[in-house]
Formats: structure tokens, sequence, C-alpha cells
């Protein structure tokens, strides 16, 4: 961990992007990893930043549950996807490419700010966040070293979101430290989505059962989640709800929620 005067510490770090509605606000988190989450990485064939791929595919999921509306063009401030009242759909734009390349630069991208929510708000909450068991995981998200997989449990159409869906934060009570000590994973409730983040080493012995165990607890008798799923391409994730509103897969950048 570096200090001052080797780095700065001038900027308020959100552990979560504020286009999501979340005001929380790090610490021990310097200038210089604060800038890189949201500054393109000029080394990807389809230059993206960490921030960008995240809060796109978040924040699109966010509005459809909210419902579109006359605010909506307000709220949607996207370079993948443009909202049109007139005829209330979200369209998505030529930038976001069907092309294998782009796909997988997304699909990095957007892992990498999964685990970099979760540091940034375990070590909001616990002060923890520094511990070398989460090296590795360092190491991925802010140098972009290694792999480190996500699983999701794979939507019905059925979303179970709190009374105010903009109080974005995460939680860290006893069972769920528990998880992350004796398992070395992380459940992540974002939106009606169930995601498993593996946080520590001990993930890679512990993962047959702890995935196995809870994604049977979780998928119960199939109702609002149907499989459990290693996310591959960010298009596994239904991130249109189009099992929600009734609509086909994404095919072409015409395609309409």
């Amino acid at each position: 961990m570096k200090k001052e005067p080797e780095v700065t510490f001038s900027i308020e770090p959100h552990t979560i992007s504020r286009q999501l509605g979340a005001t929380m606000i790090g610490f021990d988190i310097c200038d210089s990893c604060n800038h890189y989450f949201g500054t393109v990485d000029r080394n990807m064939k389809f230059p993206m930043s960490v921030e960008l791929a995240f809060k796109e595919i978040m924040n699109l999921m966010r509005i459809l549950l909210k419902g579109l509306d006359e605010n909506t063009y307000k709220k949607l401030k996207s370079t993948y996807f443009s909202y049109f009242h007139s005829t209330k759909t979200i369209r998505i734009n030529k930038n976001f490419k069907s092309n294998p390349n782009f796909l997988n630069s997304l699909t990095r991208q957007f892992k990498k700010g999964m685990y970099e929510v979760f540091l940034q708000e375990y070590h909001r909450e616990t002060k923890k966040g520094h511990d070398i068991r989460f090296n590795y995981l360092r190491n991925y998200v802010r140098y972009d070293k290694g792999e480190l997989p996500l699983y999701f449990l794979e939507n019905n159409g059925v979303y179970l979101v709190g009374e105010n869906i903009d109080d974005l934060s995460f939680k860290f009570p006893e069972k769920v430290l528990s998880d992350i000590d004796d398992f070395g994973f992380y459940t992540m409730m974002i939106y009606g989505n169930i995601f498993f983040l593996e946080v520590t080493p001990r993930a890679e012995l512990s993962r047959e059962i702890f995935l196995t165990k809870h994604s049977r607890e979780l998928i119960g008798s199939g109702f609002i989640f149907k499989q459990l799923r290693e996310l591959k391409s960010i298009t596994d994730i239904d991130f249109t709800l189009r099992k929600l509103y009734g609509q086909s897969p994404i095919n072409n950048n015409n395609y309409k929620i």
C-alpha cells in the first residue's frame, strides 16, 4: 500500500458510480487508483474503462426496473444505449458491437468492475480491504493481471428489488464474512441479480462445494432463478431484461427493448 507523499489522496473516491445513484465515499484510495478505474485502457482493441463497462450494464438494468418515462433520457446518459420517448424504446447504439473482440473487452472490464466494487465496499465497511489475501484480486482489477471467474444465477424474469432501488450499497454481516473467510466467496445481490465472486485463493479449493450448496438453496423451486452459470460473455446476462419485457435476445444494433 502506497502512502503520501508517494501518492496523493485529494479526490473523494466513490465506491460505486454516482450514475447508479450511489453516494458512498471510500477511503485509503489514492488518486492514481481512483483515476485508473475511470480511464480508458488504450491497450484493448476496443478501448473502454472499468467504470464505463460496469455502469453501462448496471445502469441499463436499473432504469428498466424503474420503468421508462419522460425522465428516462436524463437518467440514461450512456455510451452504448439511447432512449426514444416517442416510442418508449431503448436502442443499442452502433458502438455496441457484436464483434467478439468488443464483447470480450466489455466482459473483462465489467468483471473487473464487479470485483472492484466488492473490494472498495468491503474496505469501506470493514477497514480490512488491504488484507494480503486480496492481493490476487487487486492485481486483477488494478493491474489487469490474471483472470478471475464470475458466476451468476440465470434469472427467469422475476426481479426482487428493494423499495428504493437507488439505495445501492453492500453490507457485510457475520454470515457474509464467514463465507469469505471459510470459502473465499462473496455473494453479490444487485438489481435482483445474484453473482458469486471468488475473492480469495480459498475459493479455488471450495468452489464446487460452495457453488453447489448456495445455488441450490437460492434456486429452490426455480421460480426466480433457473440455473448457475459462469459469465463467459456479457451477453450471457439478461441486462436488457428481455425475459421480463417479453422481447427477443439482442441480435443487431437496431434491437429494441
